[in-house]
């Protein structure tokens, strides 16, 4: 290998070091129109009695009141999909919501709020002497409640409403209406505001989101990272990311003008607070993180009309952040999903299409990685036949480029002429093992985005130890911090390691026909390569070191049963060896 070789390998290992910084650099939002999904005003149908069916399972409940105010009352609301708890304080603002089909590591639901939750969904104003509403402390009437007490259940089994009213102490009457669903994620809120002229500072009124998500995650960096809160304004994206937020440094942005929406998200799970009919007129995100804690809150002002009385629709969600659901509102909501830059954007959409199509054939994701590979494999046969090729044949007159270093070993300027005669008569391309290498690269960044971003492979099992293929395949704990590797012994890298070795040594790389100093430096590329990788990998998604140890394998079969044994083949049949003459010993 020479000194272009070399310098090529080198890059790659650069390249592949510097990736995940690609995002921080080009990570630029499509920003496209919004396309507004027009839905219906509210609904005021009463369900009846809250008696079941006999065949209808209740979900269970693990949602507990805390000790409240005398003249509180919360209500926890059950419906196919989640858990919610709902207090009186400021008009049914939420203080624990819970996911039925999403689990943590312990096997628990997963809790999006804690029971410290604050006031979310509070209504908040200012009033003429510039003090806030402080709507939270006030408990409001809920008629469809009085039956209920402190703490129970109510099962949804039909659209219901749910009516909060209160009249603030500066005289203005508030009513805040939820209808829920009972297979939803989503629900409808209506706010209505009346008598408040000459009791407020400025015709605005803010709906707020205060306590952002738990974090949900073993992984409390990732999910830290993946943040974010996001105010859509016509075809802008405003927005601040946890992964461009430096810890201990809180950052705020403030929009005016038309605001279509707000979303508030964790790795896995979304929220947003959507106006039906009319828009906001102003925003207020902010984000702030620590090494393992986070803290993210929104604000969306909404203008009040002079006639009095105003009333506001919205739909609010807190559901998991799976594209074809955010698709399926029709807002742009999958808009805040991060699939990466401009260039890797389109492998990352692409493979997830491939993924959930796989997906939808074989209900096994680790199966599906291993179609995966095969496919892509196949498809990239043929830009790479002709380089792994090249690199055999490269293997195959290093006993010529020998020959060449040593009859011009004083005349560097001949030897270089020479050799690229050989190499354009031979048919070799000197760095044409790097273009594997490089092909590869948007494909293994793309499903890495995947890996990390995408709620599907959340907890999904392959087989034996591979329980979650959106995190590292942990055989065992080694019960320490071991530098570079962590607590957890992972078995995948290991066996992808062996594999890049024997695939580089079935290729040639490393095979050299120069000098000592030459030999070396083409031993220790053979080492650093998959050295590199190994240490790259080892915490990545075991998913993805599934699909690159797939891949290797694949690549030595089709080097030593194909590619190989055809360029062995051709090379034997046009270089014939020199018949082997023997000498007839002398008659005494």
């Amino acid at each position: 290998m020479d000194r272009k070789t070399i310098i090529a390998f080198v890059v790659i290992g650069i390249v592949i070091v510097l990736m995940p910084y690609y995002q921080k650099i080009f990570n630029l939002v499509d920003e496209t129109a919004v396309v507004q999904q027009e839905t219906t005003a509210a609904i005021q149908q009463e369900v009846a009695a809250q008696t079941p069916p006999p065949e209808y399972v209740r979900p269970q409940v693990s949602i507990e009141t805390r000790e409240q105010a005398i003249d509180s009352k919360d209500i926890v609301v059950v419906n196919d999909k989640f858990a919610m708890r709902l207090s009186n304080l400021g008009g049914g603002t939420i203080r624990e919501y819970e996911l039925y089909e999403y689990f943590d590591l312990d096997g628990n639901k997963v809790r999006l709020l804690s029971p410290e939750a604050d006031a979310n969904l509070n209504i908040e104003y200012t009033n003429l002497y510039q003090d806030p509403s402080n709507l939270e402390y006030i408990a409001f009437d809920c008629p469809r409640l009085d039956r209920f007490t402190d703490g129970d259940t109510l099962f949804i089994e039909g659209e219901t409403t749910l009516a909060y009213t209160a009249m603030s102490p500066e005289g203005i009457k508030i009513e805040k209406t939820f209808t829920f669903y009972p297979d939803r994620y989503d629900f409808q809120l209506d706010v209505a505001l009346a008598d408040y002229m000459q009791k407020m500072a400025g015709l605005r009124y803010s709906l707020e989101w205060k306590d952002g998500f738990a974090i949900t995650e073993k992984n409390a960096i990732d999910d830290i990272m993946y943040s974010g809160v996001y105010a859509q304004m016509g075809s802008e994206l405003a927005k601040i990311e946890g992964r461009k937020a430096k810890n201990g440094e809180g950052k705020t942005l403030n929009t005016d003008g038309q605001t279509d929406w707000l979303v508030f998200k964790s790795k896995y799970f979304t929220g947003f607070i959507a106006p039906i009919d009319s828009k906001g007129i102003r925003s207020e995100l902010m984000l702030s993180k620590g090494k393992e804690t986070r803290n993210f809150t929104t604000s969306l002002d909404m203008g009040l009309s002079k006639s009095n009385y105003q009333q506001d629709s919205y739909i609010i969600g807190l559901i998991p952040a799976e594209k074809k659901l955010l698709e399926s509102y029709n807002m742009g909501l999958e808009k805040t999903m991060n699939w990466g830059g401009p260039i890797i954007k389109p492998f990352s959409i692409g493979l997830h299409w491939l993924l959930a199509f796989l997906y939808g054939l074989i209900p096994n994701y680790g199966v599906v990685i291993l179609l995966m590979s095969i496919i892509i494999k196949i498809v990239t046969y043929p830009l790479t036949h002709k380089s792994y090729s090249s690199m055999k044949r490269m293997q195959l007159v290093q006993p010529k480029i020998k020959a060449l270093q040593e009859k011009y070993k004083n005349n560097k300027e001949v030897l270089q002429k020479k050799t690229m005669e050989l190499y354009k008569e031979e048919k070799v391309n000197p760095v044409g093992g790097c273009l594997p290498m490089l092909l590869q690269m948007p494909v293994l960044y793309g499903l890495f985005i995947i890996f990390r971003t995408v709620i599907e492979l959340r907890g999904a099992p392959f087989m034996l130890w591979m329980k979650d293929l959106a995190a590292p395949d942990a055989l065992f704990n080694f019960g320490a911090n071991i530098p570079l590797l962590g607590t957890e012994f992972n078995l995948l890298p290991i066996i992808m390691t062996v594999l890049m070795i024997v695939q580089q040594k079935l290729s040639g790389t490393g095979a050299t026909g120069g000098t000592d100093q030459q030999a070396q430096q083409q031993k220790m590329m053979m080492w650093l390569m998959p050295a590199m990788m190994f240490f790259l990998f080892y915490k990545f998604p075991s998913g993805l070191v599934l699909y690159y140890l797939t891949f290797n394998g694949l690549t030595i079969l089709q080097q030593k049963f194909i590619i190989n044994k055809k360029v062995e083949q051709d090379f034997t049949e046009t270089h014939p060896r020199a018949p082997i003459t023997v000498k007839a010993k002398k008659k005494k």
